[in-house]
């Protein structure tokens, strides 16, 4: 028996594992204690690889539709078939008649994100959608108008905190996501072992709440008003003075902007009353090391971009925002766009270079709104599009309005799905074309490290060489990249090499750059005795803030992080501002135009009233959004498609747990299994998300079959600063279809 050691990349926390590997599989996943990050920690998903590995429903070749069902082909008769639909649709429509749809589990597979852009440039369109907005867009796009970068997005210093809000976020299920934290529990232990505080602010006494030294139920969408209540409050006590405060200028412009936002005004909205708004905010200006923390509840509701702002606009009042202990900028290993070029300065951020089509859409950080994507395909006109790619993604599962969805795709002149299994998307492909197994190829969460709670990064490598008959996804993406640009995709590799120069000459010339001026002839030179993705790992590290700058400095290189079996760990986190700015003035510029249009917004909604029952998801231990539903050591009995309902409301409409009940919105409607709970507040109702309907020819069984929340979700209901999907805090009706425990209950609408 022998080990790979690396990281299980199946979620955002990164776990270190080692895996014992015999006759070339995986047969066991342990956790690895020597490593810094995670020390010791792995979940249940982590431990469940082999499972992953060796589950017959994984593809080990493509699948190409012939007479309407998929069947195996080689490789050369997939990609022929792909060229020549291709261009007959760039003949008869257009490039921008083709488009892209990532989805998140991209992000955890080095090959995909490493040349998925290589495909999408030689596609040359501008529909770009992914997962992104239908999940975290608003926090970065928020972070890139303030700071300067997508990337510069704040994270807690989890291990030096004395005070953490976690607000519409369930870390102890998720993991975390936009932080990289494994063990995020023992993190929230350690910190009231040492007399620190936790207090989650969410409509459901989560797993993450019932560890918590304090739980507030606030009711959905609710968020932005809490938020400019306590921000209304620090300001009538006095901002602590801060490096950030100082980036900031002026703010009698933000007092007179939240005047109308007094705990008193917010507090009949929030569920939450005047004096606890109060007593909060008098303890977080008065801790020294504290944080606020928001994920999917707050980036995916109808005032998403207005939360993230107001959650920094808070950090930085209270004294917190880049300060030790509190909302950190992580300085990653790989170079990011926050890490190059000039400090402090840069040439800030421009939505809208391109709009959509139909709705006329911005674009914000390169990508389309996915809310438009049924759109795009169904309305007829120049740019009509007809041709799809999805990476790595599901959208029938993901995406609002998901009976559209799955309308919409069928109709498209060619669907090619990048995906290790026939999801429910991938039946209706016309190909699907598998990533190579998790021994064949390498990794390193480039995406991921970029918010750790440690200075770190840990590279796995690839065990054993591919088999003749599986190819890499780099070769996927280059060749699929060739074929969008009508070449022999034989010769993608010279492409690569021109690519790989252009990108070394880009840098020698930037300002500022580790490497300016330097010939790219030599630092290419310098990189041509690693592999292809490997060259592209060494070029970011040695170019970033740690690295060697190519012999200038002493610096890591990727040799440094390869060599590193525990991981590469550098530290914690340490302050950064300003130079992590790079905005045009070198200020945090928290004046935003959108900001006063959706406070007027805001305060609107606080007058208006409110809806009988509120949906909001929710996460579970056992899942990663639509994945791994059909892996049996995950299946637990608690992990269900129930709707969770509080048990006064559900004694209301005559409903008792096991229930069938009716959820329906205008957008669709859903019979599901009631769960009567007191770990929610009253109005609100909960199902998870990443279930559905397992079409024939699917990974899914009917064991594992659930309703999906996305046939509930509206397209047009969105953020209106990023277009990213409304998916939690909508008004539903509930109706009970059968009582088991009382034959004589009939339905009742609510």
């Amino acid at each position: 028996m022998s080990k790979v050691t690396g990281t299980c990349s199946l979620c955002e926390a990164s776990c270190a594992a080692v895996m014992d590997v015999e006759e070339g599989r995986i047969v066991r996943v342990r956790p690895d204690p020597e490593d810094a990050l995670s020390a010791g920690f792995i979940c249940a998903k982590g431990a469940a690889i082999p499972e992953i590995e060796a589950n017959p429903a994984r593809l080990d070749g493509p699948l190409l539709r012939r007479n309407g069902v998929l069947e195996p082909a080689t490789w050369e008769e997939a990609f022929r078939f792909i060229s020549d639909r291709l261009q007959a649709v760039h003949e008869q429509h257009g490039r921008d008649s083709v488009a892209v749809y990532a989805g998140n589990g991209l992000s955890h597979n080095l090959g995909m994100q490493t040349y998925i852009g290589d495909l999408i440039r030689g596609l040359g369109t501008k529909n770009l959608f992914t997962a992104g907005t239908l999940d975290q867009i608003p926090r970065q796009a928020v972070s890139a108008l303030l700071y300067g970068s997508a990337s510069s997005v704040t994270i807690p210093d989890l291990d030096r905190n004395q005070l953490l809000w976690i607000i519409g976020a369930n870390p102890a299920e998720s993991n975390g996501s936009l932080i990289t934290a494994p063990g995020f529990l023992r993190r929230l232990q350690a910190i009231q072992e040492r007399g620190g505080r936790v207090v989650v602010i969410d409509p459901r006494r989560t797993m993450t709440a019932k560890r918590a030294s304090e739980h507030i139920a606030i009711r959905p969408s609710a968020d932005a008003a809490f938020l400019a209540a306590v921000a209304h409050e620090l300001l009538r006590l006095g901002p602590v003075p801060s490096r950030a405060l100082s980036l900031c200028g002026d703010l009698s412009d933000l007092s007179a902007m939240l005047a109308p936002f007094a705990p008193e005004a917010a507090a009949g909205h929030c569920g939450i009353d005047a004096d606890t708004i109060r007593r909060l905010a008098k303890e977080l200006r008065d801790t020294p090391s504290a944080s606020l923390y928001g994920r999917m509840g707050t980036t995916t509701q109808v005032f998403a971009s207005l939360v993230c702002w107001l959650m920094d606009i808070v950090n930085i009042l209270a004294g917190n925002m880049d300060a030790i202990g509190g909302a950190m900028f992580c300085t990653p290993l790989f170079a990011q766009d926050n890490t190059i070029g000039t400090p402090g300065r840069g040439k800030g951020m421009t939505f809208g270079r391109w709009r959509s089509r139909v709705r006329q859409a911005p674009e914000v950080l390169g990508e389309l709104p996915t809310a438009c994507l049924v759109e795009e395909i169904e309305t007829p006109g120049e740019g009509q599009v007809k041709a799809l790619f999805v990476a790595a993604g599901n959208p029938i599962i993901s995406n609002p309005n998901a009976a559209d969805v799955s309308r919409a795709l069928r109709s498209l002149d060619l669907l090619v799905c990048l995906d290790i299994h026939v999801n429910q998307t991938g039946s209706l492909a016309d190909v699907v074309l598998p990533s190579p197994p998790r021994l064949a190829k390498s990794n390193y969460d480039v995406m991921f490290y970029q918010f750790a709670v440690r200075l770190y990064g840990r590279y796995t490598p690839a065990y054993r060489p591919l088999e003749p008959d599986e190819r890499s996804d780099r070769e996927i993406l280059l060749r699929l990249a060739a074929i969008a640009r009508h070449e022999d995709p034989a010769n993608f590799e010279d492409h690569e090499r021109e690519g790989l120069l252009k990108q070394v000459e880009r840098e020698v010339n930037r300002v500022g750059s580790r490497i300016e001026g330097r010939d790219p002839l030599e630092i290419v030179a310098m990189l041509e005795r690693l592999s292809p993705q490997e060259r592209k790992l060494d070029f970011a590290f040695r170019i970033g803030p740690h690295g060697d700058a190519f012999g200038a400095r002493a610096g890591i290189t990727f040799e440094t992080v390869r060599h590193a079996e525990h991981g590469l760990d550098l530290g914690p986190l340490q302050p950064r501002l300003p130079e992590v700015l790079r905005t045009r003035s070198g200020t945090i510029e928290w004046r935003q135009p959108f900001v006063a249009d959706e406070l007027a917004r805001l305060d609107d909604w606080l007058k208006a009233e409110q809806p009988r029952f509120i949906m909001v998801g929710r996460r579970q231990l056992r899942s990663n959004n639509s994945w791994m539903q059909h892996i049996p050591s995950l299946q637990h009995k608690t992990r269900k498609c129930r709707l969770q309902m509080n048990d006064g409301d559900a004694l209301e409409l005559g409903l008792a747990d096991g229930d069938l009940a009716s959820v329906s919105t205008g957008s669709g409607q859903i019979e599901v299994e009631v769960a009567v709970t007191e770990d929610i507040a009253s109005g609100v109702v909960s199902m998870p998300h990443g279930w559905g309907p397992g079409p024939n020819g699917t990974i899914t069984n009917p064991a594992v079959q659930g309703a999906n929340i996305n046939t509930l979700t509206d397209a047009q209901a969105t953020d209106p600063l990023t277009g990213t999907a409304c998916l939690n805090g909508y008004a539903v009706q509930i109706t009970p279809i059968l009582a088991l425990h009382d034959p004589q209950v009939g339905p009742m609408t609510a």
